[in-house]
């Protein structure tokens, strides 16, 4: 039987399928700011766009011949919650930048809500392609090679968000966190089989992020520091204590 181009070329078809998502993301911010709409606006254009993208994410996966549970679509793994630590370290870290900056004077009550259904949306869309599509296009090669990798790819993509810092630390701790936020939550599909509280940790991060104080100051190096320490004990102790022996190969 002739192996499909994902088999025979896995890296390539995950670096294109995660080029895919930044694209339609790149789109749905560019647009709405070529056509001269106000924030409000663009934060809604830039969802509807995205909720396209997501539906293209969907499509890909049905065009595959791979289950929409294999792709993460499921249930936790009876008993998976203990061996990523109840998601306590994730909460953890959303609590920092709420506790050291408080809520933006900036953001209007109609705002709350837009980004309420964009984030959602954001998220929804990021890990349906990158722990969900990239990380099983991988998973040929093996779990060690699918975490690595989409954590790497996810990190190099998230490049243009870091360089919005003006602080050459902060953009540092920014390309830190994104690389290992790729780590755990691959590490967690890869130990519960499901997307489902890895979206919806993504859609929270992404609101508490935008609602939170936005200045670049010193509170914000400190709690950003704190999240990639927290990540990192995190990632080396899920790896050691529920992954390790298990990482093995996983036949085309």
């Amino acid at each position: 039987m002739k192996k499909s181009f994902r088999v025979k070329y896995p890296y390539i078809a995950a670096i294109l399928i995660a080029f895919l998502c930044t694209f339609m993301t790149a789109l749905g911010s560019a647009i709405p700011q070529i056509m001269g709409f106000d924030v409000d606006m663009q934060l809604v254009v830039t969802t509807i766009i995205l909720v396209f993208s997501v539906f293209i994410g969907l499509i890909i996966i049905k065009n595959t011949n791979i289950k929409f549970s294999d792709y993460g679509f499921r249930k936790n793994l009876k008993n998976s919650y203990r061996k990523v630590w109840f998601y306590v370290p994730l909460v953890l870290i959303e609590i920092i930048p709420i506790a050291l900056s408080g809520f933006s004077s900036k953001v209007t009550t109609i705002q709350y809500i837009t980004l309420l259904f964009f984030t959602v949306v954001v998220g929804f869309n990021e890990e349906i392609f990158f722990r969900g599509i990239v990380f099983n296009f991988l998973l040929v090669k093996s779990r060690k090679v699918a975490i690595i990798v989409s954590s790497v790819i996810f990190g190099i993509l998230h490049l243009a968000n870091a360089f919005n810092g003006e602080n050459l630390f902060y953009l540092i701790l920014q390309v830190i966190f994104a690389f290992l936020v790729g780590i755990v939550l691959a590490e967690i599909v890869s130990i519960t089989k499901s997307l489902w509280l890895v979206i919806l940790w993504h859609a929270s991060h992404d609101y508490i992020a935008n609602i939170t104080g936005d200045s670049l100051d010193s509170k914000a190096l400190i709690g950003l520091a704190l999240q990639v320490i927290i990540l990192l004990i995190y990632a080396i102790c899920i790896w050691k204590s529920s992954l390790g022996e298990k990482l093995v190969e996983v036949k085309a």
